[in-house]
């Protein structure tokens, strides 16, 4: 009976040196799964909450342009920027006119004296 006491103790021996690194592999698998579970987590998290503030900005952003758009001083800007062109053209074309004018006076003039 003493010999069946050693071979079981021994095979119990055998069998968990077997078992406690198929254990620790196992622990390790589960380990990495969580780990895994939790990035994801926290990764869909973070997205989640870029997506949100984002939104909340491009929200933000569009009250302020119709906003701005729709002011009474907005709109008297654009008028007094269409009047500024208007006169801009307009005295370009009257620059234009004159320095034609005075091209075509001093030709003359030019003749004359000749």
């Amino acid at each position: 009976m003493a010999t069946t006491k050693t071979t079981d103790a021994r095979k119990a021996l055998v069998d968990y040196t077997v078992y406690v690194p198929l254990g620790a592999a196992k622990l390790a698998a589960d380990k990495a799964k969580d780990l895994s579970t939790r990035a994801w987590q926290l990764a869909k998290g973070r997205r989640d909450t870029l997506t949100s503030t984002y939104e909340d900005l491009a929200d933000r952003g569009k009250k302020l342009a119709t906003s701005v758009r729709n002011s009474s001083y907005t709109k008297r800007a654009v008028g007094q920027v269409k009047t500024a062109r208007s006169q801009v053209k307009a005295a370009a074309t009257s620059v234009r006119k004159a320095t034609t004018a005075t091209a075509d006076a001093t030709r003359d003039a030019a003749k004359k004296v000749s």
